[in-house]
C-alpha cells in the first residue's frame, strides 16, 4: 500500500438525431456542387466547422462523472456527482468537510431526451441491492453498452465498513431497455427488479476510477474484448496531506471478455484475459507513457481501416504535476491488445478528460482523423494577447491564488492526424469557445450566481441516431454532405476561471452539435512554447 501525498491532491473527481429530418430541412446548408475537398481544404486544414446551441432541461439538475449510455432519444445517466470540482480539505478536518460530501453523491437514474429536451423520467437507487447501490452512485466509472446491456465497472464510492471512500473491485450489468422503461413509467427499482436485470461480478483487476471502457475485437475469434485503460485505484479518504490512503496507477491496459449462455446477451461470468504491459512500468516513472488516468479516449481506425482506440492527453505523470502530450494508441490482439505510443505527435491543449468528437474522412489517400477538442483542464493555454500558447509556473505556495499548473480552458481545438504516418498537428479554432459565448452556465454559491465561462471537463458528447459512422463511436466526415446536426455535449464542470479555488459546479446545461461540411474552420496551428 502506498502514501498519497503531492499526487493525492490532484485527483479531480471529476446523441444524435438523424443528420437532417424534414422539421430540419429548412436549416440544413446543403454543400454548393462546385465546392470540393480540395478548395476546402485549401481555406484552412479543418474543413468542416461546428457550431454549438445550448438548451437545459427541466427537472435535471446537473451532472459530471456519470455514467450514460443510450440513443440522445433515450440518454440514460447513473452516478456522478451533483457539485463541481472536490475541495482539498485538510486531513484533520476531512470528516466534517470531506472532499467528496456523500450528500451530493448523484442517487438517481435520468432518462433523457435529448433531441426533444425533455426529462423521460427519474428514479431513486435506494431500494437496490447495496453493491449496485454503491456502484450506481460511484463517480468516475468506466462504462460501455453492448447488445442491449449496460456495463459499469469500478468508480470512486463511500465505503460502508470504513466510512471512508473506496475504489470499487466490481461490474455491475443491467438490461438497458428494462431499466429504462421502469424510470420511465415509474416502476420500482428494487430487488425484484434487480434479480430479473442485474448481474454483478467481483475482480480485483476491476477496481479503477478515472480510466475509460471500450471495445476491440479480438482477433483469436471475433468475440468481444473489454478494454479497461490506465486509471488508478484510490482508496481512503482524498485530503491535502493525502491521509492513509492507497494510490496506485494501473500503468497499462485490463483486458476482459464475458462469457454468455446460449443465445442470450446476458452475462453469466467475467473472464481476465491479461494486463499490458505486465509487469507494469514504475509508478514515479516521469517517461512511463502509461501512467496516466481522468484522460480522453476515443475509438479510431488505422490506415488499413481498423478499429483501434487511441488514450489522448491524461494526468499524472510520475513524480510530476504534468499531463502527458503523446496519444497512445491501442490496437487489437488475440486475447490481448497492442500499445503503441505515439512520439511524433503532441497534444497541447485539453489534457484532461474533455468533451471530443471523433471524425475520420476516407478521401485521399489511407485518410485522416480529425480530433476536436472542447475547453477542459490543460497543460498549456492560448494567450490571446501574445496570439501563443503559454504555461503557468507551478505555485502551490501562494496562498491567496494557489496555481498547480493546470487551468481550466474554454479553448476549442483539432488534431489533425494522417493514418498514413499518424503525425497530428493541432490547431486552435479561432474565436470559438466551449461554452459558447450564447450559452455560458451560471454556479451558485454564497455570493449568487457567477457566470461559469470554462467548460468541458467531463463533459460527454453523444453521438446523433442516425449519423454516418467509420466505426462505433467515430463520425464519417465525408458522408456527412450537408449541415447537420451530429450530436449532443452532456453534463460535466462548469468553471467561474482558470484556477476557480471553488467556484466550480456541474453544468446542467447541454448543447446541440451542428457540423458544416462545407465551411472550413478558421484556425491557428499551435505551437509548443520554448521551455522556461
Amino acid at each position: 500500500m502506498k502514501k498519497s501525498v503531492v499526487l493525492a491532491i490532484f485527483l479531480i473527481a471529476a446523441g444524435c438525431e438523424k443528420p437532417a429530418d424534414q422539421n430540419q430541412a429548412s436549416q440544413s446548408t446543403p454543400t454548393p456542387a462546385n465546392v470540393t475537398r480540395e478548395t476546402v481544404e485549401a481555406a484552412s486544414p479543418i474543413p468542416y466547422s461546428i457550431t454549438l446551441e445550448g438548451f437545459t432541461i427541466e427537472g435535471f439538475p446537473g451532472l459530471h462523472s456519470a455514467a450514460m449510455a443510450g440513443p440522445p432519444e433515450k440518454l440514460v445517466m447513473i452516478g456522478g456527482r451533483q457539485n463541481g470540482l472536490h475541495n482539498f480539505p485538510a486531513n484533520n478536518s476531512a470528516g466534517k468537510d470531506p472532499a467528496f460530501p456523500k450528500a451530493r453523491a448523484n442517487d438517481t437514474i435520468y432518462v433523457l431526451d435529448l433531441k426533444n429536451r425533455k426529462l423521460l423520467g427519474s428514479a431513486p437507487v435506494g431500494s437496490l441491492p447495496p453493491n449496485v447501490v454503491r456502484q450506481f452512485m460511484a463517480t468516475n466509472t468506466q462504462y460501455e453498452l453492448l447488445d442491449g446491456w449496460f456495463y459499469i465497472m469500478g468508480g470512486y464510492a463511500s465505503d460502508p465498513k470504513t466510512g471512508s471512500f473506496t475504489t470499487l473491485g466490481f461490474v455491475t450489468v443491467v438490461n438497458f431497455d428494462a431499466l429504462a422503461d421502469a424510470v420511465m413509467n415509474k416502476q420500482t427499482l428494487d430487488a425484484t427488479f434487480a434479480s430479473a436485470n442485474i448481474v454483478q461480478f467481483e475482480h480485483p483487476a476491476l477496481a479503477i476510477t478515472g480510466g475509460q471502457l471500450e471495445l476491440l475485437p479480438d482477433t483469436s475469434g471475433g468475440a468481444n474484448d473489454f478494454v479497461l485503460a490506465f486509471g488508478q485505484q484510490f482508496d481512503g479518504e482524498y485530503t491535502t496531506s493525502g491521509g492513509l490512503v492507497n494510490q496506485t496507477y494501473s500503468d497499462g491496459v485490463r483486458v476482459f471478455q464475458f462469457t454468455y449462455p446460449t443465445n442470450s446477451a446476458k452475462p453469466s461470468g467475467i473472464n481476465f484475459l491479461t494486463a499490458v504491459p505486465n509487469p507494469p512500468g514504475q509508478q514515479m516513472d516521469p517517461e512511463n507513457p502509461y501512467h496516466r488516468r481522468d484522460y480522453t479516449l476515443l475509438p479510431s481506425v488505422d490506415a488499413s481501416g481498423k478499429r483501434r482506440l487511441v488514450a489522448y492527453g491524461g494526468v499524472f505523470k510520475g513524480g510530476r504535476i504534468e499531463g502527458f502530450l503523446n496519444p497512445v494508441f491501442i490496437g487489437s490482439g488475440a486475447k490481448t491488445v497492442v500499445l503503441t505510443p505515439n512520439t511524433s505527435t503532441s497534444q497541447l491543449l485539453s489534457q484532461y478528460d474533455t468533451a471530443a468528437i471523433q471524425l475520420f474522412d476516407s478521401r485521399g489517400g489511407s485518410g485522416t482523423i480529425y480530433t476536436t477538442f472542447f475547453g477542459g483542464i490543460s497543460q498549456y493555454y492560448w494567450d490571446d494577447a501574445t496570439k501563443s500558447l503559454k504555461r503557468d509556473p507551478l505555485n502551490l505556495n501562494k496562498t491567496d491564488n494557489p496555481k498547480d499548473g493546470l487551468p481550466f480552458i474554454n479553448s476549442v481545438s483539432t488534431l489533425k492526424m494522417p493514418t498514413s504516418n499518424d503525425t497530428g498537428i493541432q490547431y486552435l479554432h479561432a474565436g470559438a469557445t466551449f461554452p459558447p459565448v450564447s450559452a455560458i452556465p451560471t454556479c451558485t454559491g454564497s455570493s449568487g450566481n457567477t457566470s461559469a465561462p470554462y467548460g468541458g471537463t467531463e463533459c460527454k458528447f453523444v453521438i446523433a441516431s442516425g449519423a454516418p459512422l467509420a466505426t462505433p463511436g467515430v463520425l464519417q466526415l465525408d458522408a456527412i454532405t450537408s449541415t447537420s446536426v451530429v450530436g449532443y455535449m452532456v453534463g460535466g464542470i462548469a468553471s467561474t476561471d482558470p484556477y476557480p479555488n471553488g467556484a466550480t459546479c456541474a453544468s446542467s446545461m447541454f448543447y446541440q452539435v451542428r457540423l458544416n461540411p462545407a465551411q472550413p474552420t478558421s484556425t491557428v496551428q499551435l505551437q509548443l512554447p520554448p521551455s522556461p
